[in-house]
C-alpha cells in the first residue's frame, strides 16, 4: 500500500473535512509499504504517540517549494508548533527508518500544501498568493493530539485517504518556556 504518517488538520470551521483527503502536515511518507509490514509499523508508532505531548498549532503565512521563483507547491507554514512538529517528524522518521521510502526526506518543513503548480493558471495564482496580490489564507490555530497512518489511493479523480491506524499524543505537558 502506499502509505504517510501526518497530522490531520480541521477545516477551518471547526468541522472535520469531508472529502476524499483531508488537510494534512505529512510527517513521513513512506512510499509503497507491504501490507505485512503495517503491523510492526503501527508497533513502532505506538510509543511515539504515548511519549508526544499535546501541543497547539498554527497555520499562517505562504510560501513555496523549491522557491518561490520557481514553485512547484504554494504551502502555508507552520509558525506555533513548528518545533514540537519538527520533533514528532524526527522520532517517526527514526523508528521507520528502514521503512518504506524515507530517504526522499531530505529534511522536514512543517507546511500545509495548498496546490501544486501544474499549469498556467497554477503559475499565476501561485505568482499572485507569493507576491501578496492576493491575500494569504487567515490564520488557522488548532490542537494536535494526535496522528495517524494513511493509506493513500491515486485515481484520475485524486487522492483518497483511508486511516490505517490513529496514535493519541498521550506524554506529559513540556514545562512552559520563559519569556
Amino acid at each position: 500500500m502506499r502509505a504517510f504518517v501526518a497530522v490531520e488538520v480541521p477545516s477551518g470551521s471547526g468541522e472535520a473535512h469531508r472529502g476524499p483527503a483531508p488537510e494534512h502536515l505529512t510527517l513521513l511518507f513512506l512510499g509503497e509499504v507491504p501490507r505485512e509490514r503495517v503491523g510492526p509499523i503501527v508497533e513502532a508508532l505506538t510509543p511515539v504517540g504515548a511519549a508526544t505531548a499535546p501541543f497547539d498549532a498554527t497555520l499562517e503565512g505562504v510560501g513555496a517549494f523549491p522557491t518561490p521563483e520557481r514553485a512547484r507547491v504554494v504551502w502555508v507554514g507552520v509558525t506555533q508548533g513548528a518545533s514540537e512538529l519538527t520533533r514528532l517528524a524526527n522520532r517517526v522518521h527514526e523508528v521507520l527508518a528502514d521503512e518504506g521510502e524515507p530517504t526522499r526526506r531530505p529534511s522536514f518543513a512543517p507546511h500545509l500544501t495548498l496546490f501544486r503548480v501544474r499549469s498556467a493558471t497554477d503559475h499565476r495564482r501561485a505568482v499572485e498568493l507569493l507576491a501578496g496580490t492576493v491575500p494569504a489564507p487567515a490564520p488557522r490555530r488548532f490542537r494536535v493530539g494526535e496522528f495517524v497512518l494513511k493509506e493513500s489511493e491515486l485515481s484520475p479523480r485524486g487522492a483518497t485517504h483511508r486511516t490505517v491506524a490513529t496514535f493519541p499524543l498521550r506524554g506529559p505537558p513540556s514545562e512552559p518556556t520563559p519569556t
